[in-house]
């Protein structure tokens, strides 16, 4: 019995990784002796667990807000420009770099919440606060998922500007190459 709630105490402080799984809301109820105990018994493993998660999503964090920053800096903006520059209607390619960029301080935001979050998960004393500790893991996971559906919308948007390039170029550069071609 003991091992068993060990594991399902570890299952939910595991379920924290998986940010790609759907939310759903749950009812409100009343935590039992058991549930408790089970939260002090194991919260060492659910520190541990917590600490090595957040340990590990601040360099994943860095890489994507790099990675997401140079895609706006280097690549939207500079073609944005230079099509603009060359007296091109890139009303559409400006308007998905806009929303890009309003998206990519959200994540930013979504990010710190989220930091916020865990961190003061991991200064409550599970052994004595275990329903605190709960609440807070809690909602860091929410604040974690909030984060993942921000990559997601990222990455729905880097698709869009890309499709509207390709169009962008079919509309005005596929007729010139036949011509330069005569």
């Amino acid at each position: 019995m003991k091992s068993r709630l060990k594991r399902v105490l570890l299952l939910l402080t595991m379920s924290v990784l998986f940010v790609g799984a759907p939310v759903f809301a749950q009812a409100d109820t009343t935590m039992t002796d058991a549930h408790i105990a089970n939260i002090r018994a194991n919260c060492p493993t659910a520190l541990a667990t917590l600490e090595q998660i957040h340990a590990n999503d601040a360099p994943e964090y860095i890489n994507r807000n790099q990675t997401y920053f140079s895609i706006s800096d280097k690549l939207m903006a500079r073609l944005n420009s230079r099509l603009t520059l060359n007296r091109y209607d890139a009303t559409e390619l400006v308007k998905t770099a806009s929303d890009y960029n309003t998206e990519l301080a959200e994540f930013r935001t979504l990010y710190q919440t989220y930091d916020n979050a865990m961190t003061a998960a991991l200064r409550i004393d599970c052994a004595n606060e275990p329903v605190s500790f709960y609440d807070a893991v809690g909602g860091a996971r929410t604040a974690r998922q909030n984060v993942r559906d921000s990559a997601d919308q990222l990455v729905t948007l880097i698709n869009q500007y890309k499709q509207e390039v390709q169009t962008f170029e079919t509309q005005h550069f596929s007729n010139q190459a036949g011509v330069e071609k005569s």
